[in-house]
């Protein structure tokens, strides 16, 4: 039923007081002569009673050979006795190599009928067929040692996991590699209103990856926002014929919009009196932006309005003076300030009619960083909410500078977290990228529920792998070794049942805009480009 064939085991579960014995969590078998699986074959094991087996991952593996033993090996050179060869083939009755299989869980079956091996594996029709009669639960049964192990049919893994098994229904993002094939990976749609982190060391495939996931929400026609720190998705926005903007150039947010708190932050030095006055007017303004937003979807309130009531206000506290200045300060501060304008700008309108808009922000101070990001967070939000906008997926790049570990607060830290945390019923997606997990608010990571983990840091990897689901501990402390472009997806259980070891696909659409230089041919053409005449 499973598409196993009884000739092809790759090995027979063991017990042995120093390789182990089966356990509720993992099971060490024997490895048949001839066969090779490698580290992260995915294994069914059968047992005596055919209503069941258990299926796992493979995640180690040992060879024990007497005739290999330092002392063997020494003697033989020495004294020119024993075989020149001690290991010559698999067939060797003293080499026995034991591999180690992760429990993920049992497949029940649900009729009367028995779960039996055949002579070829079904077609992928059967196959979704027998699967209605197939049940997976949680692991309640301890394994049998003398049982088959055998390789999963790689048409299984995709239902193992329960993620979609054709683009149509999901995001196309890799392959799961498992023997000598693979089957490709498709993130569930559910995963991105639940929010992606994507965490990983400087040069493992970050970007790339994202650049994978933006052609994926392109393909299913998902509008996407991203604010780029180091220029990577400039030529994925032009490729998809999205629309590059500048911050501070083509691209302010509206002053009214924003909030209260983001407002203050750029207007530096009032006292607490000002302060407390040009609160009062603010909000007396940004009620009337958001009037203006539930009856047009626009917002255009000049700065005078502002300006009039603070000086109003001000007056009926009796503190005219005091108002005085501190309108002259909102007005001064807005003036010389390019990210703040009065009304609702063309990016708001691209936005619902280009696939992407990507917002360049690396040359600006991280102070003024911060505060365009929230500043734009908390507009897009609140159009999003009054449905002026459709859905959308926010990227931020560098995330650990917007939303800081330790209790660190920036301008943007309180409108993001807000948004993260109620973005999904809003229907915006958030996707967060960072290098340096351990310097980002940890609350904020658990709350993404879907974590793309690249090869990182031990530091790092000590926050992370408590957020991975049921990743086997040799699989995490391998996490430092992944290779580049190799990620560890995992999610919410009703999401993704297990996480899974990826291979991210290459890109189909657009080409990778943040290439690590190489510095040789960097300072050539440097130096042919500068050459004195």
């Amino acid at each position: 039923e499973l598409g196993l064939t009884e000739k092809d085991p790759i090995g027979t579960t063991s017990s042995d007081p120093f390789l182990g014995s089966p356990t509720f969590d993992e099971v060490p078998f024997h490895v048949r002569e001839g066969c090779r699986p490698s580290l992260g074959t995915y294994v069914i094991i059968v047992r005596d009673l055919d209503k069941f087996v258990h299926y796992g991952r493979i995640i180690n593996g040992t060879e024990d050979n007497p005739r290999a033993n330092p002392s063997s090996l020494q003697q033989n050179q020495a004294y020119q006795v024993g075989s020149r060869n001690p290991r010559p083939s698999d067939f060797s009755p003293h080499v026995t190599r034991v591999m180690t299989a992760e429990i993920l869980g049992e497949i029940h079956l649900n009729s009367d009928r028995k779960l039996t091996t055949k002579e070829q594996s079904p077609s992928a029709e059967t196959s979704k067929d027998v699967y209605k009669n197939l049940t997976i639960k949680e692991p309640s049964e301890l394994a049998q040692t003398g049982k088959g192990v055998y390789g999963v049919p790689t048409e299984l893994i995709p239902w193992l996991h329960n993620t979609p098994d054709s683009p149509e229904g999901g995001f196309h993002i890799g392959r799961i590699e498992s023997g000598n094939s693979s089957v490709e990976f498709m993130l569930p749609i559910e995963a991105i209103a639940r929010h992606i982190a994507v965490v990983g060391k400087t040069g493992v495939g970050k970007s790339y990856s994202v650049g994978v996931l933006i052609e994926e929400l392109e393909r299913h026609g998902i509008p996407i926002i991203t604010f780029d720190v180091l220029g990577d998705t400039i030529s994925t926005a032009e490729e998809l014929e999205g629309r590059n903007f500048r911050a501070g150039e083509d691209f302010r947010v509206p002053y009214s919009a924003i909030g209260l708190t983001e407002f203050l932050g750029f207007v530096p030095n009032l006292t607490p009196d000002q302060s407390e006055i040009v609160s009062f007017a603010y909000n007396i303004v940004f009620n009337r932006a958001f009037k203006q937003l539930e009856e047009t979807g626009k917002v255009n309130i000049p700065i005078d309005a502002l300006l009039k009531e603070i000086k109003k206000i001000a007056a009926d506290f009796g503190q005219g003076p005091v108002g005085t200045r501190a309108a002259k300060k909102v007005e001064a501060t807005f003036n010389r300030n390019s990210l703040l304008t009065t009304e609702t700008e063309e990016w708001l309108r691209e936005l619902a009619d280009r696939p992407m808009i990507n917002v360049f922000v690396g040359h600006l101070s991280q102070n003024s960083r911060n505060l365009i990001v929230g500043a734009t967070a908390r507009v897009l939000q609140a159009l999003r909410k009054r449905d002026r906008i459709p859905p959308f997926v926010f990227i931020l790049d560098e995330a650990h500078f917007f939303l800081p570990a330790g209790g660190e607060t920036t301008p943007s830290t309180y409108v993001l977290r807000e948004m993260i945390r109620t973005a999904r019923h809003d229907a915006i997606g958030v996707v967060l990228i960072t290098q340096s997990p351990s310097s980002m608010d940890k609350q904020v990571l658990l709350t993404c529920n879907t974590r793309i983990v690249f090869a990182l840091d031990p530091d790092d990897l000590r926050l992370v792998s408590g957020t991975m689901g049921d990743v086997a501990e040799a699989t995490i402390s391998r996490i430092p070794k992944l290779s580049k472009g190799t990620a560890i997806v995992s999610s919410a259980t009703d999401i993704m049942r297990h996480p899974a070891i990826v291979k991210i696909r290459s890109k189909n659409k657009t080409t990778h805009g943040a290439p690590t230089p190489n510095l040789v041919e960097e300072v050539q053409k440097w130096q042919e480009r500068n050459q004195p005449f």
